[in-house]
């Protein structure tokens, strides 16, 4: 399996609690590219609204998960069309920081 299956299978486990289905299923992930070799994962997030008020949490749900996949070294991930995109990078960030320590 590659890991770009392996990340969306995973990303089939991360729930939008209010519309109570997958991000999969949403379509709230898109472009998703992950290098077998590399271990570089890169992708779009687009909440399902612009003022979605959960969108910074599934953001972060969602990188979380991808970082758990075996194989994966680096999320690069975009949050676009939504009120509080810059906000969700900076957390996205956060958690880059996070996992560099302990690496």
């Amino acid at each position: 399996m590659s890991l770009k299956d392996k990340i969306i299978e995973k990303l089939k486990t991360v729930y939008d609690p209010e519309l109570r289905q997958d991000v999969i299923t949403l379509k709230l992930v898109q472009n998703l590219q992950a290098d077998d070799e590399t271990g570089e994962v890169s992708l779009t997030f687009r909440p399902t609204a612009y003022l979605c008020p959960i969108g910074i949490q599934l953001a972060l749900m969602i990188k979380q998960a991808i970082l758990k996949v075996e194989g994966v070294k680096k999320v690069d991930m975009e949050v676009v069309d939504f009120v509080y995109a810059k906000q969700a990078m900076e957390y996205l960030k956060q958690l880059d920081d996070q996992k560099e320590k302990k690496d």
